[in-house]
């Protein structure tokens, strides 16, 4: 899926994962998911980030703001907001798999 589930609350993201969860085969379904994953917390810790990388923090963050605006609950989300969703949607695990985009490839598994 690309490009959805930035359109819609933590709830209804939740609840379209479940339905698609159901769609994969058990031993070996995923789902691939292309969309933001913006930078969380980093607590406090400098991380050395290249000018590129603050250009995309910084078109990821414009992004979001755009998702207000244009969606009554839209939003871009953090790894741990991913967790929180695709944990609730019942997928084992998951990884994120950055890509010199604004974009990153998400993987969650049956």
């Amino acid at each position: 899926m690309q490009w959805i589930l930035h359109d819609w609350c933590d709830e209804e993201c939740i609840e379209i994962l479940k339905k698609c969860r159901e769609a994969i085969p058990q031993d070996k379904g995923k789902v691939i998911i292309v969309d933001a994953v913006i930078e969380g917390d980093d607590h406090g810790q400098e991380k050395e980030r290249s000018e590129e990388d603050h250009k995309l923090s910084g078109a990821k963050l414009m992004l979001d703001m755009a998702m207000m605006i244009h969606t009554n609950t839209g939003k871009e989300r953090t790894r741990e907001e991913w967790q929180y969703v695709l944990d609730n949607a019942g997928f084992s695990r998951f990884f994120v798999r950055p890509i010199r985009a604004v974009q990153s490839v998400i993987v969650a598994y049956y």
